[in-house]
This record gives structure tokens, C-alpha cells and sequence, in this order.
């Protein structure tokens, strides 16, 4: 089975601008020995979705292989930034309750 990692778990956005959409990279992992896909990735504070697979499917990892996934992350304080995303897949790690990651940074005005 697949076995997914957000490489690093706790990602540094380093700076994003105010009330503005700003593309944040993630990379997710998978350690395992068979493909894992990725159906859904959220914001656990504020709900945001930044990824829902549809039609098309979701995104399918190969074992040993990473993907990058830029997310629209618009901030709405300015200061320190800190939010917990919840990715859903069907990992081995993955019992229905997501892969929790967190995502670090400054909001500058």
C-alpha cells in the first residue's frame, strides 16, 4: 500500500502578502510500495479547500516518488501564519482522518 509524507511535515511559506492569493508549495511522498492517490486537501482553521478531486480523478503518487502541489493561501492578518492542512488519500497512514501537515510563515502587509 502507499504511505504518504509531506516532505517537510512542517513547511516555511516564508513571506505572503495580505488579503492577496499567494501559491504555496507542498510535497507530498509516497513511501510505500504501491501507488497512493490523493482525493482531497484542506484547511483545518479555516475549511479552506485547496484541492477536491473530481471528475478527473485525484492526484496518483508512485511508490517512491514525490509530487509538488501549489496551494492559493490568502491570508487575512497580518503577522505570524500558521495553518494545519488535512490531506485525504488512500494511504495506509490515511484512516479517514487525513494526513495533518502544517504550513508556517509571515503575513506582511
Amino acid at each position: 500500500m502507499g504511505v504518504l509524507r509531506m516532505e517537510p511535515r512542517k513547511t516555511d511559506v516564508g513571506e505572503l502578502e495580505l488579503d492577496k492569493v499567494n501559491e504555496v508549495r507542498i510535497v507530498l511522498a509516497n513511501d510505500g510500495d504501491a501507488p497512493l492517490t490523493v482525493s482531497r486537501v484542506v484547511s483545518r482553521k479555516s475549511e479552506t479547500e485547496y484541492f477536491v478531486a473530481g471528475e478527473a480523478g485525484g492526484i496518483e503518487i508512485a511508490p517512491g516518488r514525490m509530487h509538488t502541489m501549489k496551494l492559493a493561501v490568502q491570508p487575512d492578518k497580518p503577522g505570524r501564519y500558521l495553518e494545519r492542512i488535512d490531506i485525504y488519500s488512500d494511504a495506509r497512514n490515511d484512516i479517514g482522518k487525513g494526513y495533518s501537515g502544517l504550513l508556517s510563515g509571515t503575513v506582511i502587509e
